[in-house]
């Protein structure tokens, strides 16, 4: 049985798993097809543009040395779309398992991000990026009161 492999940018498995994604095989190495700098020769073959993040590894995951490998030389190797970065900083923050009631709690989380997946830090933005985040997770937590509000509205009106 072969071991599981995952994306030290994205944190995603190579399984078919909710945290599952498509990879790609260039030169003898497994890429993940979200986060590597994929290109497309005249003769329609697919390969990874170097230096590229997005490189399969196999261990434990959240390894933040691998994540800084992967994602950084001198400056990011790839950088992430705003639109994409802030979709998957989101589900992040979904699935982040740490204590969110605390004030502290989305800096905490900011910390963990640029330590675990530097990749979603990548993107252009306008001014500070832990303000820019900041207010992607404040959207995020509004939305989500919103839909419980939504819901208990339902609930209770059915009654």
């Amino acid at each position: 049985m072969t071991a599981k492999l995952y994306c030290a940018s994205c944190g995603r498995t190579d399984g078919a798993d909710v945290n599952g994604v498509k990879t790609i095989m260039d030169q003898g190495i497994k890429w993940c097809t979200s986060c590597a700098a994929i290109e497309r020769t005249s003769e329609g073959i697919n390969y990874v543009s170097m230096p590229s993040p997005g490189r399969m590894y196999e261990g434990t995951e959240n390894d933040p040395l691998n994540a800084w490998e992967d994602c950084y030389s001198k400056k990011p190797k790839k950088r992430i779309l705003v639109k994409k970065a802030k979709a998957e900083i989101q589900r992040a923050w979904e699935l982040w398992e740490e204590d969110k009631s605390s004030d502290l709690s989305m800096f905490i989380f900011f910390g963990w991000l640029s330590r675990h997946r530097p990749y979603f830090l990548t993107f252009h933005g306008k001014g500070d990026p832990w303000q820019t985040v900041h207010g992607w997770l404040n959207q995020y937590e509004r939305k989500k009161r919103r839909a419980r509000k939504n819901d208990n509205w339902s609930a209770n009106k059915a009654i």
